[in-house]
C-alpha cells in the first residue's frame, strides 16, 4: 500500500511542478514570481532588523547588569 501512496504523491508533485513551470512562463506568472521575490526580500530584511534590535536589547541588558554588579562590588 505504501508504494501506491508514494506513486500518487510523486504524481501529484510532478503535476504541481509542471503547472507551476507553465505558470512561470506566462506574463502573469512572471509578475507573480517578481511579487514573491519582493515580498520575500522584504520579509528577510524585516526579520533581520528584528533580530538586530533584539541583540541590541540583549547587549543593553547585559551592560546594565554588569554595571549593577560593579556598583554592588564597589559598595562592599
Amino acid at each position: 500500500m505504501a508504494n501506491g501512496n508514494s506513486f500518487f504523491a510523486f504524481l501529484a508533485g510532478a503535476l504541481t511542478g509542471a503547472v507551476l513551470l507553465h505558470l512561470a512562463r506566462t506574463e502573469k506568472g512572471e509578475e507573480v514570481i517578481e511579487d514573491i521575490k519582493e515580498k520575500g526580500s522584504e520579509a528577510f530584511n524585516n526579520g533581520r532588523a528584528a533580530v538586530l534590535r533584539g541583540l541590541d536589547k540583549l547587549d543593553d541588558a547585559i551592560s546594565a547588569r554588569q554595571a549593577a554588579r560593579e556598583k554592588t562590588e564597589d559598595d562592599l
